[in-house]
């Protein structure tokens, strides 16, 4: 597939486009269609090799984003969080005993 017709299927600006092909190179996933080796740059031809993707590595985020809660804003509104139950499969009310 031409870059020109990669840019407009994948929606990639032409530096994004530059670096993921470059990649994509580099772990040897795709490579120049030996018939367009002499072409200019936006007329080449690039072809599957055949080789899956690596696995993805595991980097740590720089900063992490906090699990989502909603106590802040149930504290803001003044809503108590209900007591933790203190048995497994033992219902509590909170509506007095009957």
């Amino acid at each position: 597939m031409r870059r020109d017709r990669m840019a407009r299927a994948s929606g990639l600006k032409a530096e994004e486009l530059t670096r993921a092909l470059k990649a994509a190179r580099q772990m040897g996933v795709i490579g120049r269609d030996v018939h367009s080796t002499d072409a200019p740059a936006n007329e080449v031809e690039y072809v599957l090799t055949g080789l899956p993707l690596p696995a993805a590595r595991r980097t740590a985020s720089v900063n992490p984003v906090p699990a989502a809660s909603f106590q802040p804003l149930l504290d803001a509104w003044g809503i108590a969080r209900p007591p933790r139950a203190g048995r497994p499969g033992v219902v509590h009310s909170h509506y007095g005993e009957h």
